[in-house]
């Protein structure tokens, strides 16, 4: 459940945008001193900016994007998230069940010190091996073209935070290993690698039964904490995503993760599980 946070101030929007901001700053080999004298302020006030720790005054954005040398995309991008409303909802489009470019979503799995994500259909992304990933884009659409730069963008990211500190908890429909979109040596890799995940004391995977009364939670969400922020819900949609930071809606969301838990397998549980799955797929078994 939601904790106090000592900076309830900042934003998922504001720490995206000073995130962005830092690594354009860095790119042109600019440290935070001299990018505070190229616009007339300090290092501490570049630092609390790229942070998100204090908001930007109106144009501070375009000038500090102009001196760090930005690319016009850059510039039309980060010009318009500044603009946008800060209201607890952040929506952005991505590549049909592709959200892992987003900076918001790259910043999210760097800075949090808790994720804690629900699936109801495939496999979290944070656990996927690569011909799962394969498998799962292209049902989503992605060619050949789009399908090798995207797997590898998602293997690239995500097997450090097997080694990184955090807590990280699944909950993982029974549905989704059933799922023919996968082929069965296929998913015995993947069943073999949640094995090895499991394992890890900063990992818990928890099988969510099939018979589970769960279904008004349609979709998978995954929340990200941090001791010293508010919680940001990202609830991801075939072709956009949603952050959520608003309390009531947060609240909302909380309450659906607290029933999960209820329907939920333990850790051990889950192990026996898969390894019973396992040894079932060894020998051809039914499901």
């Amino acid at each position: 459940m939601s904790k106090k946070n000592t900076n309830s101030l900042s934003t998922a929007k504001m720490r995206e945008l000073g995130s962005e901001l830092q690594r354009i700053r860095k790119r042109a080999g600019y440290g935070g001193g001299q990018m505070g004298e190229l616009l007339g302020c300090n290092a501490s006030t570049i630092s609390r900016l790229e942070n998100g720790l204090s908001k930007v005054e109106d144009g501070k954005v375009a000038l500090y994007l102009a001196r760090a040398n930005a690319t016009p995309g850059e510039l039309d991008e980060l010009v318009s998230l500044d603009r946008r409303a800060d209201d607890g909802y952040q929506v952005r489009p991505h590549p049909a069940g592709f959200p892992d470019e987003l900076p918001i979503v790259a910043m999210l799995d760097r800075e949090s010190t808790s994720i804690t994500s629900y699936e109801p259909v495939e496999v979290p992304r944070h656990l996927q091996i690569d011909p799962y990933i394969r498998d799962a884009l292209s049902q989503h659409g992605h060619d050949k073209q789009t399908l090798g730069a995207a797997v590898m963008t998602r293997l690239s990211r995500y097997p450090s935070s097997l080694h990184r500190p955090g807590s990280f908890t699944f909950y993982i429909s029974e549905a989704v290993f059933r799922n023919n979109f996968v082929n069965r040596t296929v998913m015995q890799q993947q069943l073999a690698h949640l094995m090895t995940a499991s394992s890890l004391p900063h990992f818990h995977i928890h099988l969510v039964p099939s018979d589970a009364n769960l279904t008004d939670i349609r979709t998978g969400f995954t929340f990200f904490r941090h001791d010293e922020y508010r919680p940001v819900l990202h609830h991801q949609l075939p072709t956009m995503s949603l952050f959520l930071e608003n309390e009531t809606e947060v609240t909302f969301y909380e309450g659906f993760e607290k029933r999960i838990t209820g329907f939920a397998l333990s850790r051990d549980e889950t192990r026996h599980w898969i390894k019973t799955r396992l040894a079932q797929q060894d020998h051809n078994l039914p499901d």
